[in-house]
Formats: structure tokens, sequence, C-alpha cells
């Protein structure tokens, strides 16, 4: 018989198992929720983490327009091959020997690229081992993926087509890859090494506005770094288009105009100062240095002994020779050294000192009154006029007019010129080669200084801002090449700062225009424009310089009674400006007025 107690003993451990067994199915429901639910996600990313590499993506680089809408620096998409080197040395990856092969490349160079951008980019990012690859070459690869495992082709938008090449290369700039001191400038706002950034002009000044912002590309690769697809997407944002104040035929018009010869061309509008061309020659192609022998192109662009690549317009200084007198003359006026009825022996020198110095006309041009001595361009009557002012007041109108400090225009490395002092020269001699009496400021350096001679330097744009000055009853419109950024509805104008107003009087400034008026007269230094179809008013320059034939200037505006274009040729060692810059500027006006239907 069965007692009751052993009865209560047997239930109790049934119970007891139950309750063991159950908690301890429990656990195992918990746990393996954990691992399906909880932490999915982490194994999954963790299992992942071996397939999928980030790859950032390229944004496209705005684009450059003139103020019509006309391209000046576009994109073109190209094919890059890139590459996931293993870890190890390169020089034993035998991928790379065989890609070295397949593209027809060095092995030793491309080893060494691959190497040297190891070193800037992250571990996880690919190399570029082809840039431009055909669109053959591209089938090739994505066909046969086992022949070139870590390899992927990839788009990219970073190459640049500049339509007018040579014309514009001074103006727009041109991009390239970032050195080694760049990438650690521009890494805190989030460039990557490989990126290109501008160089020069406007693709350099504009950097900021024209970079777009990176986007990203998860891609899966297998067990030996062969791409398999993309994952996920997230698309880079285009860098702001521009438009410039540039007329890409008048721009084409100024280039020629120097018929490369050294110099430079720059037409605005003297109202408004917005550049309409801005071109210097010798120039460069900026297409070439993404080309196969783009390095050899740098290299013998570099080299040439004409620099192709100075900028004369902005990024170098001249002696502006006689294109300043108008300045002077009308500073005379405003500071009651001379009057509007004064008048001027010129016997074709003067003596200063102990010294004769002589007018560019050795005969000399008789009597003159002020519109002749700016119009036949006295030497003598500016000695006088320089001396009567002296160094202060004449330093004082040349600074007026914005010598000796750069105009503010948007490029970059812009020179400043120099109006120089007698503590400038002090400094400037105080070596121990140079005597006591080399630092001395003489009254023939103020002479000098009178007529743009002697140590006073300015940029072709410098003069041409001191013509527009005049030309727009003395005001001075800053000179400005941005004109507005692209946006959903159109363009979104740039701001422009304010003329400058200098408070010189009407009949004075009227009387310097009759001057400049009487160059281009018959008996006038540019008498040779008398016979286009628009009045032009002008100033002609022949700079003596140290080495080789003298500098040739033109400068100055039309219609001569209704300022709408101005302009100034600079031709390096031209020659007389009768012989090299006038001709020049006559081709240039002429164009101009069939360009613009004036």
């Amino acid at each position: 018989m069965w007692s009751i107690k052993g009865v209560s003993a047997r239930h109790s451990r049934e119970i007891s198992f139950t309750l063991v067994l159950a908690a301890l199915i429990a656990l195992l429901v918990v746990q393996l929720s954990s691992l399906q639910v909880v932490q999915h996600r982490r194994y999954l990313a963790k299992s992942l983490g071996n397939k999928i590499r980030a790859i950032p993506i390229f944004a496209p680089r705005g684009e450059i327009f003139d103020r019509a809408g006309r391209p000046l620096a576009v994109n073109r998409p190209a094919y890059t091959l890139k590459y996931f080197p293993p870890a190890g040395e390169p020089e034993s990856d035998q991928t790379l020997a065989h890609l070295a092969q397949w593209l027809g490349v060095d092995r030793d160079e491309l080893v060494e690229s691959v190497s040297r951008q190891r070193t800037l980019l992250y571990s996880f990012q690919p190399v570029t081992v082809a840039s431009e690859i055909t669109l053959e070459q591209v089938a090739y690869v994505e066909e046969n993926p086992a022949l070139f495992p870590g390899c992927f082709v990839d788009v990219d938008a970073s190459k640049r087509y500049y339509p007018l090449g040579s014309a514009a290369a001074h103006l727009v700039g041109y991009t390239a890859m970032m050195t080694q001191d760049e990438f650690e400038a521009k890494r805190v706002a989030g460039y990557l090494a490989n990126e290109f950034l501008g160089k020069e002009g406007i693709e350099r000044q504009y950097e900021g506005l024209l970079h777009g912002r990176l986007g990203e590309r998860d891609i899966e690769v297998d067990r030996n770094r062969c791409f398999r697809r993309i994952v996920v997407e997230k698309p880079p944002s285009k860098g702001e288009d521009l438009y410039i104040t540039i007329d890409s035929r008048v721009q084409k018009a100024a280039y020629e105009s120097l018929g490369n010869r050294r110099g430079a061309a720059i037409v605005m509008k003297p109202r408004t100062g917005e550049v309409l061309a801005l071109a210097c020659s010798p120039s460069y192609d900026p297409n070439r240095f993404r080309d196969e022998d783009g390095g050899d192109y740098l290299a013998r662009i570099i080299s040439n002994t004409r620099y192709p690549m100075l900028n004369r317009a902005v990024g170098n200084a001249y002696a502006p020779a006689s294109t300043v007198k108008p300045a002077v003359v009308l500073g005379a006026l405003e500071s009651g050294i001379i009057s509007r009825g004064s008048t001027f022996y010129c016997p074709g020198f003067l003596q200063i000192g102990n010294r004769k110095f002589y007018d560019w006309k050795r005969e000399g041009h008789g009597t003159l009154g002020i519109v002749d001595v700016i119009g036949k361009s006295s030497d003598v009557a500016l000695y006088r006029i320089g001396l009567d002012m002296g160094l202060l007041n004449l330093r004082h109108y040349y600074r007026e007019f914005g010598f000796g400090k750069p105009t503010g225009i948007d490029l970059p490395q812009e020179a400043g010129g120099l109006v120089p002092s007698a503590e400038w020269k002090r400094e400037h001699y105080s070596g121990e080669r140079y005597n006591e009496v080399d630092r001395i400021w003489y009254d023939g350096d103020t002479a000098n200084l009178a007529i743009g001679q002697g140590y006073m330097l300015a940029t072709p744009l410098q003069v041409l801002v001191m013509v527009n000055t005049i030309a727009n009853d003395g005001l001075t419109a800053k000179p400005t090449l941005l004109k507005g950024t692209k946006s959903s509805v159109g363009v979104d104008l740039a701001r422009r700062a304010l003329p400058q107003a200098h408070g010189f009087d009407r009949e004075n400034l009227d009387l310097i225009k009759r001057g400049m008026r009487r160059a281009a007269l018959l008996g006038g230094t540019a008498e040779d424009l008398r016979t286009l179809p628009v009045p032009v008013a002008g100033k002609t320059g022949t700079a003596e310089v140290w080495m080789g034939e003298p500098h040739s200037w033109f400068v100055g505006y039309f219609p001569s009674d209704d300022p709408q274009v101005s302009f100034v040729i600079f031709i390096e060692n031209g020659g007389s400006s009768h012989d090299a810059a006038v001709p020049a500027a006559r081709k240039l006006i002429s164009d101009i007025l069939g360009i613009l239907e004036m």
C-alpha cells in the first residue's frame, strides 16, 4: 500500500523538476531571442564589415560661365579604375604588376603612385590606378572581375574642360591634384587627398563656392576583394555654378590683339567696374594638363623663358610711363599748382641740377596748353609740374588714383605696384654695396616719377582703373569678375561695392578728358585711331626699361563723349606705343564694335 507521506514526497520532487526545466527552457528562449533579435544587427554588421567598403563619391565641381551663359569651365565625366590594395608592400603585389602590364604603364611608377596615395588616404579608401580609361577598358574590367581582384570602375566628375583654352587661362585658371601642404590645409574642410583643387584664376579665387560636398557609396566585395554590388549610396552635392562678368567673345578678341607678344589686354565697363576681358600672352592650354603628356607639357611651360604662366594683367607691375600723365595733371589742377589756362614751353629738355632731362620729342613741342600737354604727351611739361607739386603731393594723388596698392579685383596674387618715397629709396639702397649718394632722393627722381618712370611700378589693371576714374567723372568702381551664382530661379547677383568718390572738380575732369581725346586726333600720340567709327579718348605710354626695347602702352575708352567701354593694351618690350600698342588697340576696338554692335 502507498502511504500518504510517500506520495507527497514524490509529488514535491516532480514539481521541483518541472520548475527547473521550465526555468532552463525560458533561459534558452531568452538567449535565442537575444541572438536572433536584439543582437541581430550587431552580428550582421560584423559579418558585412568584412565585405562592405565605404567609398567617397567626389562631388561635381561647380561650372563657370560668362555673362551670357557661355561655358568657360565645365565638367566632363571620366571613368577611373580604383583599387583596394592588400596589406603589405605594393612592390610584391602581383595584381599591380598585372595592372601595369594591362594599362601599358611602367610598373615601378604605378607602385610609387600607389605607395604615395596610401600615405595620404585612410586604410579603407581605394587608390586610383588609372584615370580616364576607355569604354572598352571599362567593359573588360566589369566582364572579367577575377582578373582584377580589388578593382572597380568609378565615375570621376572632376575632369575640367576649358572651351577658350589659352585665351582665358590666366583668367579662369585650372584645377590639379593637391600637394601635401595644400591637403593639410584643406583636410579640416573635409577634402580628401586625391581631390582636385583650383590652382589659379577664378578656379582658385572661388574654390569655396565651386567645391561641392562629398557623397558616399557602400560597395560589397568578396573575400578576393572583387566588386559585387552597391549596397547603399548617398549622392554628392555639386558645387555652385558661377556666372562671371566676362564676355567670351571680347575675351578672345583681347587675346588675339596681343598677337602672341608678351603682354596683357583688359576690357572693362568703367561705370560698373565689370571686367569684360582679361587676357595675357604668352599663355598655356589648361586642357593639356590632364592629357597623357600633361606632365611633360607642364614642365615645358614652367621652364619657358617667356613665362607663359605669369599673369601680366594683375600679377606683375611695370613702369607705366606716360599713361599716368592725366592723373598727375589732374592732381596739379586740384591742388592749385596749375590752372586750367596754364601753358608750358617745351624746348625738348629741362635742366635739373647738372643733368638734362629730355623730352621724347628731342626738338621740343613749343608752347602747349593743358589739352596738348596730354594729347601730345609732353615730358618737359610734366617734369615742371612734378617738381612744382613736390614728392609728397605727387605721391598723394598717385595713391588717390589707386597706385601702390592692389585694386581688390577678385583674382589671386594681385600685385600692388610701387609709388616710391624718399624713405623707400633709402631702405632699398641700404646695403653695404651702396653709397650715401645712392640713398638720397633727388629732384631728378621726382621728375621721373611725374612721367611714370624711375622707380614707379604699376599693373595694367591699375592703369586702367585710373582711366576709369576719369571716364566715370571722378568715381572709381572696384574691378569685379563675379556676376552671380546660379539658383533655381535664375542667377543670384553678387553684391557690389559702391563706387568711391574722390571729389574732383568737374571742370578739371572735363579738361583732362579733352586732353585724352586730343591724343586720338591728328597730331596726337595715338592719331591712328582717329579714323575709327567711334570717338576714342586715351593715353599712350612708352616705358624705358633697363634691358631690351621699351614697354608699349595704350589705355583709353570709347565713345569719348559717353564712355561705355574702357581698355588697356600693354606689350612688354614692344617698342614705341605708336608701333605696337596703338595698332593693337585699333584692332581690339574694331573687334569690340563688331561684337557688341555699338
